[in-house]
């Protein structure tokens, strides 16, 4: 049987030919790399001129003048924007493992092109409307780690701290990516989001993504102008049981409806 990426190298080869110096062929991660350009060197006799690969992450990076910031750097900005949004003198130690789960946060919301200020807002009423009744005990002791003073017999206090803090999400969100754009720094999901809603220039005669099976939205909005541009096509990789039995299934087809597989094989092909 032969591999996925023997397929993709040969259908390379059939469609593009051997001089394949102005295709990228870019993979969810860099390991990929080294098999397909074997594979496709075993297919030609001749010199071949080989495509360039890189990784979506590269591809993304290639088209911003912002860098990625360093993880503690980024944890020490975050916390700087959060004291100042606000007014909480929390320690940078007790602030440290929240504050990277706050990040994290925050990339899920970039990567999947979220509207920060509704997205905020619409937590922020949600909990107006509780109590603390809805936390769990181990949720009112991470909460009880971060607020120094807080007091198991003072759910009022709680309350207020904990409600300020979502009221400021968006504060937050905002001071913080304009306190890194100063640095001309970014985090991951940051970056991704300002080149798909910036009109960048790509190089290449031919994008050709190899490999992938589910997509974040900033991806998806990279293959969308890519394809636009007739400068995209895709080679997916996934198990044909997920097409109909799976909720992935359901993921898939609609990758497969907006951005065709290029190879045509039965189910058990590969």
């Amino acid at each position: 049987m032969k591999s996925f990426l023997t397929y993709v190298a040969q259908d390379i080869i059939q469609k593009y030919g051997n001089n394949l110096s102005d295709i990228a062929i870019v993979f969810p991660n860099k390991r990929a790399s080294l098999f397909l350009n074997e594979q496709l060197a075993r297919l030609v006799s001749h010199p071949l001129w080989s495509p360039t690969y890189i990784t979506i992450s590269d591809l993304f990076r290639q088209h911003t003048t912002l860098k990625v910031g360093d993880p503690i750097k980024l944890v020490c900005d975050l916390h700087k924007s959060f004291v100042e949004c606000t007014g909480i003198e929390e320690t940078l130690d007790h602030f440290y493992g929240w504050g990277q789960l706050l990040i994290a946060d925050f990339d899920d919301v970039d990567k999947n092109m979220a509207s920060a200020r509704q997205l905020f807002a619409n937590l922020s009423d949600i909990h107006e409307l509780d109590d603390v009744s809805y936390l769990t005990e181990e949720q009112k002791e991470i909460i009880k780690k971060f607020f120094s003073n807080f007091s198991d017999d003072h759910n009022t206090e709680l309350k207020k701290r904990f409600l300020k803090l979502w009221s400021h999400f968006y504060d937050i969100y905002t001071n913080f990516n304009q306190r890194l754009e100063a640095q001309n720094l970014a985090y991951e999901g940051a970056l991704y989001r300002r080149v798909v809603e910036a009109q960048a220039d790509y190089e290449f005669d031919k994008y050709v993504f190899v490999g992938f099976n589910m997509l974040q939205q900033v991806e998806q909005r990279l293959f969308l102008t890519l394809k636009a541009l007739g400068k995209a096509c895709f080679y997916w990789d996934f198990d044909h049981y997920y097409l109909a039995n799976n909720e992935a299934g359901h993921y898939i087809n609609g990758y497969l409806t907006q951005f065709p597989n290029e190879l045509s094989v039965d189910d058990d092909t590969y």
